[in-house]
């Protein structure tokens, strides 16, 4: 199936996939920059990921659901992921729209017993306490630290983990945030329309 060129607060995005992920991201008041400067591969391989998202000093890559568990899939997975095993810089990517809610993370982390390099399932959500966007490692029951590198710069991502039980999924992702979700794959786009949505999240 071919992408659809999408228009979006003056963006000409790829595909639709692409523009429903950066209304979401307005929605939840996720900072962003659409392709952004590229970055160069551990193997010299030039590579521009979709997305940026300021506050969680991560790129982000936007990949159709179908793909997943394919070569395809695969390949898209080793990209984003280098920057973390070469500790340069994080990311994650996502398989599918913000209802697949297919999202994984490639970045540093830090615990009790040292820190290195970090992979897994994550999902966007308000921490309940601050009101503000975060990630949540809803797979992971250990208390840790994340990081875009170790380098002299590095920078904190806001992500926290299940900690022993302290948090859970449902703190993190509340019903506002189900419902940009919603919102985010069920705009439309026609004639270059630009959805008026603003972050109603408390």
């Amino acid at each position: 199936m071919k992408a659809i060129e999408t228009e979006y607060k003056g963006y000409k995005f790829r595909s639709r996939l692409e523009a429903r992920w950066a209304v979401f991201f307005d929605i939840m008041g996720i900072r962003w920059e659409y392709e952004p400067e590229g970055i160069v591969l551990s193997d010299g391989t030039p590579y521009l990921p979709d997305f940026y998202l300021i506050d969680f000093h991560c790129y982000f890559e936007v990949k159709r659901k179908s793909i997943r568990g394919t070569e395809e899939g695969d390949t898209a997975i080793k990209k984003i992921s280098n920057g973390a095993h070469s500790d340069e810089w994080a990311g994650m990517i996502c398989f599918g729209d913000p209802m697949d809610d297919d999202i994984m993370i490639f970045c540093q982390e830090t615990d009790d017993g040292g820190g290195g390099n970090y992979e897994g399932q994550v999902t966007f959500g308000i921490h309940p306490e601050t009101g503000e966007p975060y990630l949540f490692a809803y797979a992971d029951r250990r208390e840790r630290s994340f990081f875009d590198s170790f380098d002299k710069e590095m920078k904190y991502i806001p992500m926290l983990t299940q900690e022993y039980g302290t948090y859970k999924e449902s703190d993190f992702v509340t019903k506002e945030v189900l419902g940009a979700r919603e919102k985010a794959r069920q705009v439309r786009f026609e004639h270059g329309q630009t959805p008026g949505m603003k972050r109603r999240l408390s």
